[in-house]
């Protein structure tokens, strides 16, 4: 506790507030110390690597805010929580953005450049934007330890990444393969699969229906394709063998199709006759184009068995084209088809087809299809949108090239991958079975490597003379069977690396694969490879392997999360991490998501400097961190900019008080205080909100944590709590009271408690907070609150006697009389829990609804009920007996009124009545009475209250209003709430009466010495009260 008093609050300014914090982190070493703290138990965190080569934006601060959330939280649980930085430094990220800033277009650009010197400007501009990224993380008090990062592109991470590959060679699932695979024509390299999963745009296409003449047969065969530029290579044409196939007479000719698909083709058509796809297999046909008429080395241009054609769209017809499709490819190997491929490594037509030479594949299709049409080979064409993949890095459109590559036999280990998934903790848990379990089930070979040049070379030496392979896995191998003097201490990046050659044993020299591997590798290698394992630090990788937590945007079920899991798997057998959650989408204020091309994204740093970071943090926490949250200023006011004002001005309130008394918290002890029904109301509710905070904690309900102190301190504290105990703190003694002290200890309590459970949410308010209560260094290095005693029937009598008052304020505002003006009782009516309410917290009743006494009732008198049954539910449930369920709830209104109130089912006259079956409730109330029922979870009841007031409440009621209107006066006038005045007041006879019963209360609430009466005062402050004037004034 604080050894000297409390410091009166200032203004709530969250961005000086925040500033004033990181100046007193820096100053204490508070972020170093959490770092470096020895426990014996260790929460294993692995940090995301992002690209410093851009300026971080708001993406990048939501699974931030859930990182440090959950680091922060374990900390405070007494964990060791190393939170190592890492940065992704090689691949297309880089390379795209260095071409642009040296005008280079394309691979052979980078050549003429020289790889040596692009090399190092990629080198060089892989942390251009680190400061801003630093700042960030620093601003937003992310907390991970930025002094000592792991960079992808250092020397000891690739050799990890090398001994990696040499295991994986080793197992047998690193091997080299010709095959189609997603191929960027701009940055002339292949791509993986989870590359490929990144840039999936819709794009609208024109597809064509095509004739291809039938050799010795009187009909065409009609192919559908998406793609028309891969006409040009078309060396079959697919059926599905089992399929019915029609041929039919259409403007004079006759054409072959899917059956089904004929009337919808071609809805005039006359269907001539029909055959199974097997009997077509075998036709033979004319190319549509020739430009490989008596090129191809293998037969081609005829019909073959396609058991993957489908007659959901198109023709039933597929086009077959192996250079460019990995069905056509595989159908191609299968039916020992030719490859025809008119393209160059850009993507763009070669001299083999002269009228379209240079022009991008993609590009060609209206060309291609103006030559169809003008040569009476196009049939139809029609708009189609689907989605196509593009370059993730380059927004080229994808090509699938049948080329060679190096890949990873992931499709051998889909069992294993699938069973170390059921061992991972997804949040959300459909994530687990649904986007990233089928993403397994359908996992594909890792196409590996890449025609790039920064990025981690592919170890692998080939013998120039016998083909011969050798797979380096370390430094150490590299020298030894290099060929000459290699310098110790060699970049391992190309063209460095390129230059070392080995002899091999037929005695031929030995050269490396010119290849990068994917990028993706590198961060899927960073639980072992930070530790520069297994070359040193295994002990500390084994501690921390598995990971105990990650998170990272939904987008990396596809990216991160799947290369951690790939790789842990085949080196390990083990998952990466034991938890994993994802981060949902960022939405703008309209629910739109936030895009560059909807210029709708919100710089982090605009709200930064006008919010502050907690408000942002926070709002991160307003909904599950897998679901899309809402973001702007308008979403900020509306979910925790009130929160933050409202906890506060609770603060702000509960330290001027203790500040004017200079009242020192480490004095007292809680234990020694004499509580009040209230005080342990609070307490009792505290620690509640204790175990649902740490609860939820648990469980990665960071929303519902949040969820549960924002009704706690809105609610409970704000509304309630200091509504109870306000007048304590106005007692005016030289000397703290008993009550008094009691207060200050018990919120003392309540915010002491209330700063560590929002310190992993809120670090800066809760720090400024707790610091001002406590003499520890931080709350930051303070542990986790666990719950005290939960006395969860006060806590559910105190939730009744709330509803009472809203009742109670709905009576009085109904019947016209102010809850300032007393009324002479409140009587209640309810069930067992309301007659226990009314029992042990009517002193708190009466106060708050200004009543000279609370009566519990068993009944009340003159009032009754009417119940109306809704048939439209009975009669589905009750059948034959509907009338006599419905009867029974008309008879017995009491009854009903109590299973609608309390929304829970109950039994009426043998029936099972649930709320829905009763309509409506109808209260039949005598005059001049106000009536008001209520529920509170199964609790129910009715408040009632007399409409007229008598003579001596009307006199107090007019005290009342005095007071309020010179409370009001005073605030206009900016008076300290202890600076004494003097008052005026107009007499007359309603004055003269109030002021013999309540002069000394009006003294001493509006902190007046003394009271003037005068028969005419010259003022404008005044107020009616029943039709009569009263002016008043003071001065001070």
């Amino acid at each position: 506790m604080r050894d000297m008093s409390v410091g009166e609050a200032s203004e709530y300014n969250p961005v000086a507030i925040e500033e004033n914090i990181l100046k007193c982190w820096r100053n204490r070493g508070i972020m170093k110390k959490t770092l470096e703290s020895n426990r014996k138990e260790t929460f294993s965190f692995l940090e995301g690597p992002p690209t410093a080569n851009a300026p971080p934006a708001l993406h990048h601060v939501e699974v931030r805010v859930f990182k440090d959330l959950v680091n922060r939280y374990h900390f405070m649980k007494g964990f060791a929580v190393p939170r190592k930085a890492g940065w992704d430094c090689h691949g297309l990220p880089v390379e795209v953005q260095v071409e642009k800033k040296l005008n280079l277009e394309n691979k052979k650009d980078i050549e003429e450049y020289g790889v040596d010197k692009f090399v190092e400007e990629c080198r060089n501009s892989v942390f251009t934007h680190i400061k801003e990224w630093d700042r960030l993380t620093e601003r937003m008090a992310y907390w991970i330890d930025l002094e000592k990062p792991y960079i992808t592109m250092d020397s000891d991470y690739i050799e990890s990444v090398w001994w990696s590959l040499k295991q994986i060679y080793d197992k047998g699932l690193l091997y080299e393969g010709y095959r189609v695979v997603p191929y960027c024509p701009r940055c002339g390299t292949p791509l993986s699969s989870h590359e490929v999963a990144q840039g999936y745009k819709s794009v609208k296409d024109e597809t064509v229906i095509v004739p291809l003449a039938a050799k010795e047969r009187d009909f065409s065969l009609l192919a559908w394709t998406t793609t028309p530029w891969t006409l040009l290579s078309n060396v079959a044409l697919a059926v599905n063998p089992e399929v019915d196939y029609a041929v039919i007479k259409y403007e004079g000719e006759k054409y072959v199709l899917a059956k089904n698909l004929a009337q919808a083709r071609f809805p005039e058509a006359e269907i001539l006759e029909t055959v199974k796809g097997k009997d077509l297999v075998g036709v033979e046909y004319y190319p549509l184009f020739s430009h490989f008429v008596g090129k191809l080395e293998k037969p081609a241009w005829r019909v073959i068995s396609g058991g993957f054609v489908t007659t959901e769209d198109g023709t039933g017809i597929v086009h077959i084209a192996p250079a460019f499709g990995e069905d056509d490819y595989n159908a191609g190997v299968e039916n020992n088809l030719p490859l025809a491929n008119p393209l160059d490594a850009d993507g763009k037509f070669t001299s083999q087809v002269p009228e379209l030479e240079g022009v991008f594949a993609k590009d060609a299709d209206p060309k291609i299809i103006t030559i169809l049409e003008e040569s009476g080979k196009l049939i139809a064409k029609f708009p189609y949108t689907h989605e196509y993949p593009f370059c993730w890095r380059c927004n080229t459109p994808l090509l699938y090239y049948a080329m060679k590559s190096w890949f990873i036999k992931v499709s051998e280990i889909v069992q294993k991958l699938v069973e170390k998934n059921s061992e991972i903790n997804w949040y959300p848990e459909h994530v687990k079975e649904g986007r990233f379990g089928k993403w397994l089930e359908n996992a594909r070979d890792w196409s590996l490597s890449r025609n790039r040049f920064w990025g981690t070379p592919l170890p692998i030496w080939i013998c120039q003379k016998c083909g011969g392979k050798k797979m380096v896995g370390s430094r150490k191998e590299l020298l030894e069977n290099a060929r000459g003097i290699v310098d110790e201490n060699i970049d391992l990046h190309r063209p460095y690396v390129d230059e070392v050659k080995f002899k091999c044993e037929c005695g031929g020299e030995m050269e490396r694969v010119p290849y990068v591997i994917d990028c993706w590798y590198d961060s899927g290698s960073a639980p072992y490879a930070q530790f520069h394992y297994p070359f040193e630090n295994q002990d500390e990788f084994k501690k921390r392997f598995p990971y105990d937590f990650i998170s990272e945007a939904t987008d990396q079920t596809r990216g991160w999360f799947y290369t951690l899991h790939v790789l842990s798997t085949i080196l390990f057998e083990k998952p990466a991490y034991k938890t994993c959650v994802v981060g949902g989408l960022l939405l703008d204020d309209a629910g739109e998501k936030m895009s560059k091309s909807k210029n709708n994204i919100i710089n982090p740093w605009e709200l930064f400097n006008t919010v502050g970071a907690d408000a942002v943090r926070l709002q991160m926490c307003s909904t599950a961190p897998w679901n899309a949250v809402r973001f702007g200023i308008e979403s900020l006011n509306e979910a925790v900019i009130p929160f933050l004002r409202t906890l506060w001005n609770c603060y702000s309130f509960t330290a001027k008080y203790m500040a004017l008394d200079k009242f020192t918290p480490g004095d007292h002890n809680l234990a020694d205080c004499e509580l009040m029904l209230e005080d342990e109301w609070i307490l009792a509710s505290l620690a509640n909100v204790v175990k649902n905070v740490t609860d939820n904690m648990e469980e990665n309900n960071y929303h519902i944590a949040f969820s549960t102190l924002n009704n706690f301190v809105v609610e409970d504290l704000s509304r309630w709590y200091i509504k109870l105990i306000r007048d304590r703190l106005w007692i005016e003694d030289k000397e703290i009271d008993e009550g008094k002290k009691t207060t200050y200890m018990v919120l003392t309590e309540v915010f002491m408690t209330l700063t560590r459970l929002l310190a992993p949410f809120t670090p800066f308010i809760a720090e400024e907070i707790h610091l001002n209560f406590s003499k520890a260094e931080s709350v930051h290095l303070e542990g986790w609150p666990t719950p005290g005693k939960i006395d969860l029937e006060l806590i559910t009598q105190m939730d009744v006697a709330r509803k009472i008052f809203e009742a109670g304020s709905y009576c009085r505002q109904n019947a016209g009389i102010k809850l300032r003006h007393p009324i002479s009782s409140l009587r209640i009516t309810g069930d067992e829990t309301v007659k226990k309410t009314c029992e042990n917290l009517s002193d708190v009743i009466r106060k708050q609804l200004n009543t000279k006494k609370v009566e519990y009732l068993e009944k009340m008198d003159g009032l009754s009920f009417e119940a109306k049954p809704d048939f439209k539910q009975i009669g589905p449930v009750f059948g034959k007996d509907a009338n006599k369920a419905a009867k029974a709830i008309t008879e017995n209104p009491d009854d009903a009124r109590k299973i609608k109130e309390s929304g829970v089912n109950g039994e009426i006259a043998g029936f099972k009545v649930s709320p829905e079956m009763i309509l409506e409730i109808k209260i039949n109330v005598p005059k001049g009475v106000s009536v008001r029922p209520f529920t509170s979870n199964n609790a129910c009841g009715i408040v009632y209250i007399d409409e007229k007031q008598d003579e001596c409440l009307m006199r107090e009621a007019l005290a009342r209003d005095l007071i309020r209107n010179i409370q009001a006066l005073r605030k206009t006038r900016s008076l300290d709430e202890m600076e004494r005045i003097s008052l005026k007041i107009q007499k007359n006879d309603k004055i003269l009466e109030m002021l013999v019963e309540f002069q000394d209360t009006i003294l001493s609430e509006v902190r007046a010495m003394e009271i003037t009466l005068t028969d005419k005062l010259e003022t404008e402050h005044k107020f009616i009260f029943e039709g009569v004037e009263i002016p008043f004034d003071f001065s001070f």
